[in-house]
């Protein structure tokens, strides 16, 4: 790139409003906004929606409309579908996990001893799939960066890294590899590899802009000097012209100049807030949400640590304050995975204390019974059943509760039809078609559940049915690979596996309070907000420890390390500062302790101002919490007496 692509904004203003005046600084008003041949580049899809929110506003306050342009995130732009179309499909990123699962599976340890060091005692898929994903965690952060494990390997013997460890690395990738290939299939790393260099953009793309992206990747940079040959690009940088020393030509913030740059706040003595734990923060937000009407107007709440999100969200439900997550809602939290996983855990032990769990599930009882039989079903006595069952003859397993009932002179009928309903059930788990037999298990669980097209449940079971659907086409896929076909244990553990990581999107309320995380908060223009956590876990983002990337291979890899995400974070709490000096209000709260009672350190971006005010600033921040009672240590509930 020969020309110096950045144009700086000032953070003076909301980052949202800044841009969305950029992007319409040719348009007289006259006629419709046209954006349609711009693509532009935001930090997250909650970004893009604000952007394209504030575009239809900008044009509507001229009665006007507005063609958007393609609003997408960096990863787009190394995505392999900006490769040409091939006879060869791209595997999906689970389909390369199970064919890595596969290798692992078969893999003669005793030559891998550096990643091996103890031989597992057991060689079965989820010891596979564990190990797998850790490595693929590894080589997609190497992937953003312009490497694979070949490339790290041979950068690292320079410097005499654990040379060995990558060099047993970079064979384990070639051999999966090797099996993707060998499956029909394309590797996602070395696809995206290819895209960042020799990609395309949709046609009709005539201009290239970065918005507010504070942490672009080596591999979208690369991307973005590819295109630069054919289009104008241009990075917007939220920031004033006389700052420019401070960032990069992509508009990253250069750590040399913000390790130790000091962060303003306005009357920091209010506006920093110490707490005791999670719901002490939650509480606080409400103390001061409570200055507005309707706070969802004029306020938003930042979630650096999304471990809070679940207080935060019950707490303020508690008192009547409905919120949104942009980032979605876990699929994992839902009633639904529950009754899996119990499911799951019954398969795998048949044990009847598991099937007393089972009981207390809607639907599920009656699932188990022939139709013949569930008119006549009694929710209340069957529990009252199981629970006798379970005090008189404590059963183990499901076979000693159908023995123990057999002796019973009062025989629990009902019982024990469930109990021999479940085991055929799980007999045809077992032997049948798994996902056939399954769906049909959840469509009799749910048989009575009305469901309606607003209904976050009928969003869910839609995730779970293409969760299930998917796992399918994706063993069959790497079926041939696997040494023996997975069973349904097997299955279990990984349809919960991907549900762990699944979202499902809701609607947003005209009234809902946003929580967002840490770099969407760049593009809120709420003149109050509150950003909660601001412990040093979250904020500044860091690792310690890493078990292949540790900040010393991080920094000659060119993975983001620890100094540039700090000056990334500082970059970030200094722009929302500035964005609310003359206009808004900022508050950071903290906690001193987690749910848990693990003790907590202020951020310590908190601590980043003049020497001169560095004692004050301390003794505040560490000064007793201003709600909340402090939890008391850890202590044995009785002591052991011995005679």
């Amino acid at each position: 790139m020969t020309r110096d692509p950045r144009i700086f904004l000032d953070w003076r203003a909301p980052v949202l409003e800044t841009t969305v005046a950029w992007l319409a600084r040719q348009w007289d008003g006259s006629g419709m906004l046209d954006l349609s041949d711009h693509l532009v580049v935001v930090p997250t899809r909650q970004a893009g929606r604000r952007l394209r929110e504030g575009l239809a506003r900008h044009a509507a306050s001229r009665e006007a409309a507005v063609l958007p342009p393609l609003v997408v995130t960096p990863n787009y732009l190394f995505s392999p579908a900006r490769l040409a179309a091939t006879t060869t499909p791209v595997a999906s990123p689970q389909t390369a996990r199970l064919l890595w699962s596969a290798l692992l599976l078969r893999l003669p340890t005793n030559a891998f001893r550096r990643l091996f060091p103890v031989e597992p005692v057991e060689r079965h898929l989820a010891w596979a799939d564990r190990h797998a994903g850790e490595f693929l965690d590894v080589r997609d952060l190497l992937i953003e960066s312009g490497l694979d494990f070949a490339r790290a390997a041979e950068k690292l013997a320079e410097s005499d890294i654990e040379t060995a460890r990558w060099q047993e690395l970079a064979s384990l990738e070639a051999a999966a590899v090797t099996l993707i290939d060998a499956g029909g299939f394309r590797d996602p790393g070395l696809a995206s590899l290819e895209a960042a260099h020799s990609g395309a953009l949709p046609d009709g793309i005539r201009h290239l802009v970065v918005a507010g992206v504070p942490d672009l990747r080596p591999l979208a940079i690369a991307a973005l000097t590819h295109h630069a040959a054919a289009i104008p690009v241009t990075v917007l940088v939220p920031a004033p012209a006389n700052e420019a020393s401070a960032f990069d030509l992509f508009g990253r913030p250069l750590p040399e100049a913000w390790l130790e740059r000091e962060i303003s706040f306005t009357d920091p003595a209010n506006t920093l807030h110490p707490c005791a734990h999670p719901l002490a923060q939650a509480d606080r937000c409400r103390e001061l949400l409570a200055l507005y009407e309707d706070p969802a107007a004029c306020a938003a709440i930042g979630l650096p640590d999304p471990a809070l999100a679940p207080t935060l969200e019950h707490r303020f439900a508690a008192h009547g304050i409905a919120t949104y997550d942009p980032a979605g809602r876990a699929v994992a939290r839902e009633g639904i995975v529950h009754l899996l996983r119990l499911l799951a855990d019954l398969f795998t032990g048949e044990r009847y204390e598991t099937l007393r769990q089972l009981l207390r599930c809607p639907g599920f009882a009656a699932a188990m019974l022939p139709e013949s039989c569930r008119e006549s079903l009694r929710p209340g006595w069957l529990l009252k059943d199981s629970d006798a069952l379970a005090v008189d003859h404590f059963p183990g397993g499901l076979d000693d509760a159908l023995d123990a009932l057999s002796r019973r002179p009062d025989k629990a009928t009902t019982l024990a039809a469930v109990l021999e309903g479940t085991r055929a059930f799980l007999i045809r788990l077992r032997k049948g078609d798994f996902t056939e037999e399954l769906c049909a298990f959840l469509s009799g669980v749910f048989a009575e559940k009305r469901l309606s097209p607003h209904d976050p449940e009928t969003a869910v079971f839609a995730e779970v049915a293409a969760a299930i659907h998917g796992l399918e086409s994706d063993l069959a896929a790497a079926a041939p690979a696997f040494p023996k076909k997975p069973g349904a244990d097997d299955r279990f553990y990984l349809l919960l596996s991907s549900l762990g990581e699944c979202r499902v999107n809701l609607e947003r309320g005209p009234r809902d309070l946003d929580l967002q995380g840490w770099l969407e908060l760049i593009w809120e223009d709420a003149p109050h907000l509150l950003v909660t956590g601001m412990n040093d876990h979250a904020v500044p983002e860091s690792l310690v420890g890493h078990a292949f990337l540790p900040d010393t291979a991080r920094k000659l890899l060119g993975v983001p390390d620890n100094d540039a995400r700090f000056a990334r974070d500082a970059f970030v709490l200094t722009l929302l500062a500035g964005t609310r000096r003359e206009k808004g209000r900022l508050d950071l709260l903290f906690g001193r302790f987690s749910a848990t009672g693990d003790p907590l350190r202020p951020s310590r971006l908190l601590f980043q101002c003049q020497d001169s005010e560095l004692a004050a600033r301390t003794l505040r921040l560490f000064r007793e919490s201003e709600s909340g009672h402090v939890p008391p240590a850890r202590t044995l509930y009785k002591q052991l007496l011995s005679k």
